[in-house]
């Protein structure tokens, strides 16, 4: 059996088109969607499109996802910070008719249990679902408490494969934006092998630079973390 994994897309449209049709191709027999379809960048509503038409989609709800439910839901001191903290994408986000995005946000689960696959699968770790961060550094011992031989999280922007005796944590890395220093990826498994193949997805980002300049131009973290690298 072949998985197709994904995570922390974050509104970066540019980035979701070029990783889409990659992701078509693999033909895997499940996708994973660990979450974080919204935040830092201004392209929702049309990745919302594009990603949903994934066949065999198993998507799960991420930690801005979840803010965005609760914003919606009446929380409107959370968006002043949102906005201070991230930028201006959530604002104009709201500014939408976003109906059908918020229903299957609030239909997504926080995580997902497959017992053919022995695979638990989550944004953040087992322990917190949405908030929980491992890294390549992070103690795992933590795994040793649960069942399951392969655990699928999101979250750090991190691609990493880490082994605790049987058991495999793999994290896809990031499509909207990786945090590792190189280009944005997603993870294929081979079930079969218990392999792990890591796939690059290289875009132009002069597009989504002209976004943030023009819809969040005062907002210079986002400018700076689109071209962030391993040596600079």
């Amino acid at each position: 059996m072949k998985l197709c994994v994904f995570s922390d897309i974050h509104g970066n449209g540019p980035a979701f088109d070029a990783a889409f049709e990659k992701i078509l191709s693999e033909k895997a027999d499940i996708n994973f969607f660990l979450g974080d379809f919204c935040g830092y960048f201004f392209n929702q509503k049309q990745i919302f499109e594009k990603l949903r038409s994934i066949p065999n989609l198993i998507g799960l709800r991420g930690n801005h996802d979840q803010l965005l439910l609760s914003i919606a839901a009446g929380e409107k001191d959370l968006l002043s910070e949102y906005t201070k903290k991230y930028g201006r994408s959530m604002e104009l986000l709201l500014d939408q008719d976003i109906k059908e995005i918020i229903e299957w946000l609030r239909s997504a689960p926080e995580f997902y249990l497959n017992k053919e696959l022995n695979c638990y699968a989550c944004h953040g770790s087992p322990e917190n679902h949405l908030e929980g961060y491992i890294y390549p550094d992070t103690d795992i011992a933590l795994f040793e408490r649960y069942p399951q031989t392969l655990f699928l999280i999101g979250h750090t922007h991190y691609p990493m494969v880490r082994k605790l005796g049987e058991k495999m944590i793999v994290n896809p890395g990031s499509i909207g934006q990786p945090r590792h220093g190189g280009d944005a990826t997603y993870a294929v498994i081979d079930m079969d092998g218990f392999d792990v193949e890591f796939k690059e997805i290289v875009y132009d980002k002069t597009k989504l630079a002209d976004e943030i300049k023009r819809l969040d131009g005062h907002n210079t973290y986002l400018k700076n973390i689109i071209h962030r690298r391993k040596n600079g």
